[in-house]
């Protein structure tokens, strides 16, 4: 595991650590929560491929992600009050392997060392509160968390759901810990880099020849003939 402290999440040079590479966020698009092979893996494995070369447009977020934002901070700064953790921020995470990493929202230190990692999720209040009645993660998470526990061979994944709407339920803490999901998740991901490193040359070949180099008129070949045909009429 490589630890990049000083890189800042969000920056030009945090994007360009995640743009050619798969990273905990998108998981989900190699391996779903339910332990299938994702029907986003080819498109995903293309988009990685096409960013190898070329800047596309980048995620500016949503309300629910303005709401992570926004709760996040106080989140951290609550459960740093009620356990007494030492919790620190970091840029990125690398797997040893170089080939894939995550953004932690924080990780958890015990005499200067990392020995966990941690997850704020902000949730509105009735899916807070079905985390809390059911005590699990959704299943949507567990690529992420359990991507998370595979890239730095921690032992907890520490996921904190904060919720102010819902006091005093507002704050919920799940441990995860590695499983037999893990093991899995970890073969899939490992196994789309190795494919990826296989394609990524001949996805941005496709791209640029269907993007860049075709025209508009190739791209509507029927009706150019159609046009072509009527001109040769009138001739």
């Amino acid at each position: 595991m490589i630890i990049h402290e000083a890189i800042i999440q969000g920056s030009e040079e945090w994007h360009n650590n995640r743009s050619t590479r798969p990273t905990g966020s998108e998981y989900s698009k190699i391996f779903t929560g339910g332990g299938k092979r994702s029907t986003q893996r080819e498109q995903y494995m293309r988009t990685l491929s096409i960013s190898s070369k070329y800047e596309l447009p980048k995620f500016q977020g949503n309300q629910w992600t303005d709401r992570g934002t926004e709760l996040e901070p106080i989140a951290r700064d609550l459960f740093i009050e009620k356990t007494g953790l030492d919790v620190r921020e970091v840029g990125f995470v690398e797997n040893d392997n170089l080939i894939t990493g995550y953004s932690p929202d924080g990780l958890i230190y015990a005499n200067g060392v990392p020995i966990a990692s941690l997850e704020f999720k902000c949730f509105k209040m009735d899916k807070h509160l079905t985390i809390i009645n059911k005590n699990e993660i959704p299943t949507d998470m567990k690529p992420q968390v359990h991507g998370a526990l595979f890239n730095t061979e921690f032992k907890s994944c520490v996921c904190v759901f904060y919720c102010p709407e819902a006091f005093p339920l507002d704050l919920h803490v799940i441990e995860v810990t590695p499983d037999s999901y893990t093991k899995e998740l970890e073969r899939e991901v490992l196994l789309f880099c190795e494919e990826y490193k296989e394609k990524w040359q001949e996805y941005l070949a496709e791209y640029e020849v269907d993007k860049l180099n075709t025209t508009i008129a190739q791209k509507m070949p029927v009706l150019m003939s159609m046009i072509e045909n009527s001109e040769e009429g009138i001739a």
